[in-house]
């Protein structure tokens, strides 16, 4: 899963980076000026620790989140200009974006205005897929006009969604730029789903951060694929870098049971409808990430195209039947364990065990 933070110049988005990697420096891990820094995060499962301690196996392989701390969003996008294109190739394969959002003090921005700020991205977005759209749909009309009558599906979409550009209104709120096969390709950045984070001064009251929320969440009433959360960055940030129990002691304080790095990853996870299946041998133990409503043959073709290929069945237990039963073997005994097809309907917790043949 890779997230991408983005926001204007000076909403903290490398703070909120560092918060959210555990305390990497995004200094060090550019690969140029002008390219994002990458952070690799674990997720920590407590459903893995338990398979390990019981299979012991020689590797262990969480589900990893990729952070990008993304810079070149200035909020001054003007009809017939866009997004930067060396900005543009690494938000575009992004599966999410992590919008930041300024809700501290500061001497040289002002008071903040957390709204405005998110309209100003809002509307950037919204004049890039304009000039893509644009582009793409004057090459499709002479084509079309040529005699490529293939092209009508795509022509009569892309004027639809230049109509929704047109009134200043992101793609999200036009279901074919996602679902169909003609505009998928494109990556709109508008309907991309979008976690968008209130990043708060140390001085701002719960009360305050929840009236922000509330603006924004009513300004996006009927918005799919968002979701909203807040961090205090600058706090967060120094979390991350301490030990494990000091970490824990210091939320304690804070009255917060787990820092921003779970909890953001958490909400990742809900944004972007996905869950998580174990596969454990004495080989590798592993947690893997797959979306929602995905059945036993593609969850296959996650761990390698060939058992997707080959699929014959899978032996599927719930990690909550295998937790009571204490062993495969015991739950194999009370019945838990179950044959499936490649129809079954994968369940967050379902520990697998594929059959294939190649």
């Amino acid at each position: 899963m890779k997230l991408g933070i983005i926001g204007l110049p000076g909403r903290g988005k490398t703070t909120v980076f560092r918060a959210l990697t555990g305390g990497i420096d995004s200094a060090d891990h550019r690969g140029g000026q002008h390219e994002p820094a990458i952070g690799v995060v674990k997720v920590h499962d407590p459903r893995l620790d338990f398979l390990v301690d019981y299979q012991k196996p020689k590797k262990v392989t969480p589900v990893h989140v990729e952070y990008l701390d993304i810079a070149g969003i200035t909020g001054e996008g003007k009809p017939g200009r866009s997004i930067g294109d060396k900005v543009l190739a690494h938000i575009r394969p992004l599966d999410a974006l992590v919008h930041c959002v300024r809700f501290f003090d500061s001497s040289s921005l002002g008071d903040p205005h957390p709204l405005r700020d998110f309209k100003a991205v809002e509307e950037e977005m919204i004049l890039t897929d304009l000039a893509v759209v644009e582009k793409r749909l004057e090459r499709v009309a002479k084509d079309f006009e040529r005699g490529r009558k293939e092209l009508a599906e795509e022509l009569h979409l892309l004027e639809q969604a230049r109509s929704v550009l047109d009134e200043g209104k992101p793609l999200r709120l036009f279901p074919p730029s996602m679902e169909s096969e003609k505009l998928r390709g494109f990556s709109f950045l508008s309907c991309k789903p979008q976690l968008v984070l209130i990043n708060s001064g140390e001085n701002k009251s719960r009360q305050e951060i929840d009236a922000v929320l509330n603006r924004i969440t009513d300004h996006l009433a009927g918005h799919p694929g968002i979701v909203l959360d807040y961090l205090c960055a600058d706090t967060e940030a120094e979390i991350a870098r301490l030990s494990p129990e000091d970490a824990a002691e210091f939320l304690s304080e804070m009255q917060l049971e787990e820092g921003a790095k779970e909890r953001i990853t958490k909400t990742s996870f809900e944004l972007l409808n996905l869950i998580v299946f174990f596969t454990v041998g004495e080989p590798e133990a592993r947690a893997w990430q797959l979306e929602k409503g995905k059945t036993a043959v593609k969850a296959a073709g996650t761990v390698h195209s060939d058992m997707e290929r080959g699929f014959i069945r899978a032996e599927v237990v719930s990690f909550e039947d295998f937790k009571e039963a204490g062993s495969m073997a015991a739950a194999h005994k009370a019945g838990k364990v179950r044959l499936e097809g490649r129809d079954y309907v994968i369940r967050d917790g379902d520990i697998i065990l594929f059959r294939f043949n190649v």
